[in-house]
């Protein structure tokens, strides 16, 4: 089966034609990564969604495959490869898996974050380790009161004056991989407010534990936890960047963590519509297909509409974080856009399907289960659309001078 698909392909190709590479990674996508989706990954979606199972060999093995080092500098072992691309695996593996996929979108903006902002020898002992996929990390930003206000995050540091080292206190909550990760990237505020980023590693001093939280109604092939630290050290070389400038990274992490939950999200609707389309093709209605209604043609056309644009957003975000753009605004609208898309399709899906779309051996239900996740990871769309967007709409605005009617 094509988990990679001639649509994404035509928006690489619109996107990308020009680059050297454009045969290789399209190459790469619709075979062994496409062939390692539809062996290892889709089969094992139901169970690893029933049982809350995030299959960590399959995590290694689309490490070393090379998905996660796509869009890293060859200085770090990565490929070098437009950001679009990887937004394209990312799709194919949440229509498989969303689960699983949530991981692996989670993974990359840690190992990002590391690569971005950390200084030489800490991209040295941690990027390529990352991308490779031989260690999983965590990004360790949310708390439980502090969601989509991250800066009231009351996870604390303080410097240990003999050792040199940063001492953690305080609980991390919804943190994605929690359980699986041996590298953590996390947040913590200084005695004077402002807020730093450490890479955290277990078996330091201190206390470090990781609680699971069960029985999640989605994503429930990725693991959830709690993390705990009390007096936990945190050698002095761990710091990311700057002291006080946590919060900073944070944003540009999130900015690409927005355009992986686009896409993300667009392999969920994705995978939703497609089986709807077997659905209403196999399914007799009045004598006939029930793809003959003429309001159900209506309807595969109006969620392949919104599919498409979704993508569109999705994988045009990537390409212009690649190009070290302005994402800000870009991101946000591909989030919001594709989140929304997919609890409609996947809402629709189950609606055109009838009380068969409602059960779990059509294999439709989880989709919706899965997107409505979307509309919270990485900022909740309210948050995005009554702040994030239209500050980045009126800073074009100001920016712009006097504009004259015509």
């Amino acid at each position: 089966m094509a988990f990679f698909t001639a649509d994404q392909e035509e928006v690489l190709y619109k996107l990308n034609r020009g680059d050297d590479n454009y045969s290789s990674m399209i190459e790469f996508l619709s075979g062994p990564f496409n062939d390692f989706v539809s062996r290892e990954v889709a089969p094992k979606a139901a169970e690893n969604d029933a049982k809350e199972i995030f299959n960590e060999e399959n995590f290694h093995a689309l490490g070393e495959l090379g998905l996660m080092a796509l869009p890293f500098d060859e200085a770090h072992g990565g490929a070098g490869a437009c950001f679009s691309y990887y937004g394209a695996g990312l799709e194919s593996l949440a229509k498989a898996d969303a689960g699983f996929a949530l991981g692996v979108a989670i993974h990359g903006t840690m190992s990002d974050g590391i690569a971005r902002f950390g200084h030489e020898d800490l991209q040295k002992r941690f990027v390529p380790d990352l991308i490779s996929g031989r260690r999983i990390g965590a990004f360790a930003l949310s708390e439980a009161n502090s969601g989509s206000d991250a800066k009231s995050l009351r996870t604390t540091w303080r410097r240990d004056a003999g050792t040199g080292d940063y001492i953690l206190n305080g609980t991390k909550y919804w943190i994605t991989n929690a359980l699986s990760a041996d590298v953590f990237f996390v947040m913590a505020k200084g005695e004077d407010g402002r807020i730093s980023a450490f890479v955290v590693e277990k078996g330091g001093r201190g206390t470090f534990e990781q609680r699971k939280i069960p029985d999640k109604m989605g994503v429930r092939g990725s693991n959830t936890a709690e993390l705990v630290f009390e007096d936990y050290h945190v050698p002095e070389e761990n710091l990311v960047g700057e002291i006080g400038k946590g919060f900073n990274y944070a944003m540009h992490m999130l900015n690409g963590g927005r355009i992986t939950i686009a896409a993300w999200s667009t392999g969920i609707a994705q995978g939703a519509f497609e089986k709807l389309v077997k659905y209403v093709h196999e399914r007799q209605a009045f004598g006939a297909p029930l793809r003959n209604l003429p309001t159900t043609a209506q309807e595969i056309a109006t969620l392949a509409i919104e599919i498409g644009a979704a993508r569109d957003l999705a994988y045009s975000a990537a390409f212009f974080k690649s190009q070290g753009r302005d994402i800000v605004q870009k991101a946000a609208m591909a989030k919001v856009f594709a989140s929304e898309c997919a609890v409609h399709v996947a809402e629709r899906a189950i609606e055109l399907a009838g009380g068969y779309g409602y059960v779990q051996d059509s294999r439709i239900e989880r989709h919706l289960r899965d997107a409505l996740l979307a509309r919270i990871g990485e900022g909740a769309n309210e948050l995005l659309t009554s702040v994030v967007i239209p500050r980045a709409i009126w800073k074009a605005f100001d920016a712009s001078g006097e504009i004259p009617l015509w």
